[in-house]
């Protein structure tokens, strides 16, 4: 069973990146989704620089502020929030001011990281100026798009980086898809209250020595990937930085998920059923990266 545990949100601000950091030096994440327009991103671009075992993903959220200042971008920007507009899928968004916004988020990642993310993902629609200009950045940085499954029995093909078509099954989950029934309802403050917010249901060891995403059920030639959300908390996590349905909630998950990645309880079940742990680059290409620094530290999580 091949997994990839990557943890979201990497330069939300920096005391986030502290728990982030955490989870990933003493934890078992193995892959690093990072925002490149929030006040964290380049105290976490100047870390990643140390992790090359890990896979990098550009997390595409657009909870911050303009790279290139919100006077040069006047679509995007909402000077009521001091950051980029909440409905960045509007039709009246310049193509041209995305393209450059998206171009400085990613020459800023290769300026200080020294190369763009493996993977990326698109919150917009490419039927959107957005999403188009997003979607060309994408293209023109070489970052593999389009990769994710929503569930087990699916198959794509994905388009590789080395311009070659791969077949892989690649399949995202999280406790998010398991804690509570209201999951299937509509996106609602409420709705995730009820759900994610209910700490003592929100259990991600639990997740894992219970099985409860039935990961030892995957079919033997599957990847799967979970998301989590590892981070401390401080007023801009807390209050500023996420306009989503899901902020109330995310901000009492995200300790836990240290905690979590961490714990010896996780690291037991995952040695114990023989879980291979990958980066997205392993799950892409067929490497053997993670799992070599894993052997080179001497970790009981080699195979």
């Amino acid at each position: 069973m091949k997994l990839v545990i990557r943890a979201d949100d990497i330069g939300y601000s920096n005391v986030c990146n502290i728990g982030s950091f955490e989870a990933i030096d003493h934890g078992v994440v193995t892959s690093a989704d990072i925002m490149l327009d929030t006040p964290g991103t380049v105290d976490a671009l100047e870390r990643l620089r140390n992790y090359p075992w890990l896979s990098i993903g550009w997390h595409t959220h657009f909870w911050g502020t303009p790279v290139l200042g919100g006077e040069n971008v006047p679509t995007l920007f909402d000077p009521a929030r001091d950051g980029f507009r909440t409905d960045l899928d509007a039709s009246d968004i310049s193509f041209d001011e995305a393209l450059a916004e998206c171009r400085a988020q990613m020459e800023l990642c290769v300026k200080i990281l020294g190369r763009a993310p493996d993977v990326g993902g698109s919150m917009v629609s490419t039927d959107t100026p957005f999403g188009r200009a997003l979607a060309q950045v994408h293209e023109e940085y070489l970052i593999v798009t389009d990769y994710m499954g929503t569930d087990l029995g699916t198959s794509q093909k994905i388009y590789s980086a080395s311009d070659k078509w791969v077949d892989r099954k690649i399949f995202v989950r999280g406790l998010l898809e398991y804690c509570a029934p209201l999951r299937a309802e509509p996106l609602t403050p409420a709705g995730w209250t009820d759900s994610i917010t209910a700490l003592d249901r929100y259990d991600p060891i639990r997740f894992y020595i219970e099985d409860e995403s039935h990961l030892l059920e995957v079919p033997e030639d599957s990847i799967t990937v979970h998301a989590w959300h590892p981070g401390y908390v401080d007023y801009y996590v807390y209050r500023r930085g996420d306009h989503t349905p899901a902020a109330y909630c995310f901000k009492d998950i995200r300790t836990v998920d240290v905690h979590a990645l961490c714990s010896p309880e996780v690291k037991e079940w995952l040695k114990c059923n023989r879980v291979e742990l990958i980066n997205m680059r392993d799950a892409l290409y067929g490497t053997n990266e993670y799992q070599n620094h894993l052997r080179a530290i001497g970790s009981e999580l080699a195979l």
